[in-house]
Parts: structure tokens; C-alpha cells; sequence
């Protein structure tokens, strides 16, 4: 096996496993300690956007939930690369990128039973695998260019 592909795989899939156990410890904090996160990124954005006279302020929700998206799109493009690192087709990737894609999601809603103030949101859910798929379809499209220019090239 090529030495850099055996670099690549073992950097994307502890970037992969780090990336879910930030998710999972976000999770775990209270509802306060989570609105302190969230509320300086909020003020943030909102003064950004008055900055460049976009009038709109957005709201902590909205910012949460965009959030969620968001790390999952990372967290989807994290794993679609590992797993195409590991040589799988399109087919193989998706079809293990799918069940993974679920269930970080429902355990990182699980996990939220747990601490004060926090509940267990479908609708999290619901985005959170919206995020991976996104990130996944960010990779398969990357795939799918790369391979149409390699095989462009082999036939010149």
C-alpha cells in the first residue's frame, strides 16, 4: 500500500472520530453553557450583517440550527472522504456513509436527554442528516470530477 494513501487514512479517520466527539460533547453541555456558546456568535453575525447594511438580525435559533447543519456538513465530508480513502465506490461509500449519517445524529439527540435544560429535537435529527448528506454530496462530487479528469487524461 502506498505510503501517503496509508497517511491520508489514518489522518481523515481520527479527523472523522474527532469531529463526532466534538458533536458528542457539545451534546453534553447544559443549556446554559450552551446559549453561552451560542449567544457571542449570534451577536457576532448580527453586528456582520449591520455592518454591510444587511438590515435582518437573525435569531439564536436560527443560528443554532444552522450550526447543527453546518458541523454536519463537516462531519459528512469528513467521513465521505475516509471513506473513499478506503477505496469504495460510489455505491459502497454511500451505502456506508447512510447508516453512520443516521446515527450520530440520534445519539448526539440522545445524549441531550441527559443534561439540564436540553431535550431530544427530531427535527435536529432531521437537519443533522440533511448536514451529512450535504457534505456527501460535496464529496461525490469532487470524486466524480476527479475520476472524469483522470480518465480525460488517459485517453489523450
Amino acid at each position: 500500500m502506498n505510503k501517503r494513501l496509508l497517511i491520508a487514512r489514518i489522518v481523515l479517520t481520527v479527523l472523522t472520530v474527532a469531529a463526532v466527539a466534538a458533536i458528542f460533547y457539545n451534546s453534553s453541555l447544559s443549556a446554559v453553557e450552551s446559549t453561552e456558546q451560542s449567544s457571542p456568535l449570534t451577536d457576532m453575525i448580527n453586528a456582520f450583517l449591520h455592518s454591510i447594511h444587511i438590515n435582518i438580525t437573525l435569531t439564536e435559533g436560527f443560528i443554532r440550527k444552522l450550526a447543527h447543519f453546518t458541523e454536519y456538513t463537516v462531519l459528512g465530508t469528513l467521513l465521505g472522504t475516509t471513506v473513499y480513502l478506503y477505496r469504495f465506490d460510489r455505491k459502497k461509500a454511500l451505502l456506508t456513509v447512510l447508516p453512520i449519517g443516521a446515527a450520530v445524529p440520534v445519539i448526539d439527540e440522545l445524549i441531550q436527554l441527559f443534561p439540564e435544560g436540553r431535550s431530544c429535537q427530531v427535527s435536529d435529527m432531521v437537519i443533522d442528516f440533511c448536514g451529512v448528506m450535504f457534505g456527501m454530496l460535496i464529496v461525490t462530487l469532487v470524486v466524480t470530477l476527479i475520476m472524469k479528469r483522470k480518465r480525460s487524461k488517459s485517453t489523450d
